[in-house]
Order: structure tokens, then sequence, then C-alpha cells
């Protein structure tokens, strides 16, 4: 486990006062990220550094996973979908092999991470003979910088998409582009992926890189009533106007809940401003600001201020609750 993750007495007050009792007794997150030292050991010091969510989590076994999940939702029983480390320098052979050894041994849910340069005829055949339940591409298996722009079809050529829709398969999707879920390019594919490929059951990671509100307003009105033929996520998505939008414009049933474990694993919490945000973070990683010092020790576990302003968009409201935290999940990953 990593040092820096400590659960502390104002920590455990949050949970009991805030969360423990809105949360049902079996949940399932659905993008945690799980691999081994050895299948990131080339990854650079310089990789790290020049994006902060590797900085504050790099590194996730299956005993921290549930360590961690122990000290944060003591009262729950946790499941997970296990996304590999999807980077360009990772051993994506190793780390899909364990994956699959998480889902064997640990009836865990898991997915297959697929490179573009894979041929058909192997993702098939590693795909089948292994134990998962959807494939997950990555943009920086085409482009190591986040947000570059580039096609969806880059990292997930259409010949894969092919195969998951013969598959009747999850493919689980970063979206490439520095305008996020409505940028003109992500609409056109996305549409072209749900029109093309019908079978595929498409999840949008973190609602589109949709962080701060506006971008996901923008995506209601590019998509329209496309906006209704995929899945979102709600890893790393802590603002509460984006929870209140969600839960107003979609069938709350093609919400999951999610962490994006060990990422979000720090004290703190978000700032929204000009359409970005600026992480307030307690522990002294190079990216943290450090802005309000003073209300520093206050802070509690960055998931438990998601989950907080998730639960409060719910409002209490026991059907939907329980599809978000546990039954959309299987209801996609299970299927297989």
């Amino acid at each position: 486990m990593y040092d820096y993750f400590k659960s502390l007495p104002n920590d455990r007050k949050f949970y009991q006062e805030h969360i423990q009792e809105r949360l049902p007794k079996k949940i399932v997150d659905a993008h945690a990220h799980f691999n081994l030292p050895e299948h990131v050991k080339n990854i650079t010091k310089e990789q790290i550094a020049s994006d902060w969510a590797l900085e504050c989590g790099l590194l996730m076994s299956y005993e921290d996973a549930k360590a961690y999940t122990a000290a944060l939702l003591p009262e729950q029983q946790i499941r997970f979908v296990c996304l590999p480390w999807p980077l360009r320098d990772a051993d994506t052979v190793a780390n899909n092999q364990y994956i699959d050894s998480i889902v064997t041994q640990h009836g865990e849910l898991g997915l297959f991470t697929n490179r573009p340069e894979y041929t058909v005829e192997y993702i098939e055949q590693a795909y089948l003979s292994g134990h998962f339940s959807g494939f997950k591409p990555y943009p920086y298996m085409a482009n190591n910088i986040k947000g570059a722009d580039i096609s969806i079809f880059d990292f997930m050529p259409r010949e894969q998409f092919a195969l998951a829709d013969r598959l009747k398969a999850a493919v689980v999707l970063h979206l490439p582009r520095k305008g996020r879920l409505p940028a003109e390019g992500n609409v056109r594919e996305i549409r072209e992926i749900v029109n093309h490929y019908p079978n595929v059951k498409l999840v949008i990671a973190h609602f589109g890189r949709c962080f701060h509100h506006e971008f996901f307003q923008e995506a209601l009105d590019a998509l329209g009533e496309d906006i209704h033929r995929v899945y979102f996520d709600t890893a790393a998505v802590v603002n509460p106007k984006v929870y209140r939008m969600a839960l107003d414009h979609l069938d709350y049933r093609r919400i999951l809940f999610g962490t994006d474990m060990p990422i979000m694993l720090w004290h703190g919490k978000r700032e929204w401003i000009d359409r970005s945000y600026v992480n307030l973070c307690r522990e002294d990683f190079s990216w943290s600001p450090h802005k309000y010092p003073e209300e520093e020790a206050g802070y509690t576990f960055v998931i438990y201020e998601q989950l907080n302003n998730l639960l409060n968009a719910l409002d209490g409201d026991a059907a939907m609750t329980q599809a978000i935290f546990h039954d959309n999940a299987l209801a996609v990953y299970q299927a297989r």
C-alpha cells in the first residue's frame, strides 16, 4: 500500500455521518486499475512526472485493493471490475494475465487491454481463453499525450470493434481530444460505433472526461438522443453538478459507479474554475497546490467527496442507488 494512504479519525467520522448508511451493503467498483510492479518497470520518472494521476497512483495489487476498501468502506462488500494499466510502455501481456488470475482466483470481473497493433486473431484467442468480461483500449496506446487530438480508431481500430461486436462484449472507452466528450470528432465516432457495432456495450469512462459540468451540458446537446445508447462510469468524477445533470437527463440504469483507484486515494477536494479543475490535496505531491493550507487538516478522502456528492444527487432513491452502485455493472459485465 502507498505510505500516504491513512484513514484518520475525521475520515471515519465522515464515513459514519455521510456515507455508511446510504450505501448498499454490496457494491461493484466498475473502474479500478490493477497491476504489479514488474508490469510497469519501464514507465520512466519523466512519464510519471508528466501526469499527476500517475504520481499518486501507479501500482495496485489485488491485496492492496482489498486493504484500501476495507479501510474506506468497512461495512460494504466490494467487488471489482479490474482494469489493467493500459500504458504504452507497460507489459500488457503480463498485466492481462494478472487480471485473468484475479478473476479466476477471487471471482472478480476483468477487462482485457488491447493494443492497436494486435491482430484480431490474437485478441480473440487471448480473450476467449481467458476469463474476461470486456475490452479496455486506451488513447495512450496511440499517443502518450493526455487529450491528444487522435481518433478513437487510432487506438482501437474498426476491425477490433467488429470483433467486440461479434462477441457482444463491453468496451470501456477513455476518450481522446482536448474537447472531451462533446468534441466534434468524439461525437462523430461514438455515433459510428453505436450505429455500426450495435452489439458492443459501450461504456464511456469518467463521463467522457466531463469533470466540469459545462462539458457535460455541451455533450448532452451534441449527442442528442444518441447519448442514451451508451453507458457511463463515474470514475474520478467529483463534481456534484455533473451528477445532478446525469440523473436529470440519463437513464440511471446506464450509470456505473467507479473509483479509479489507486489514483483517487488522497485527501482533498476539487475546485472548478474556467471549464477546468484544481485538485486541492493535503498530501505533498509535486502537483499539490496547497492553495488553502489552513483547511487541509479538515480534508477527507476525495473518494468520500465523490461518494457524498453522488449520494446527495441520488437523494435517497433506493432503486437508483442500488442500480448505480451494484446492479448496472453486473448487467454490463456478467452477460458473457
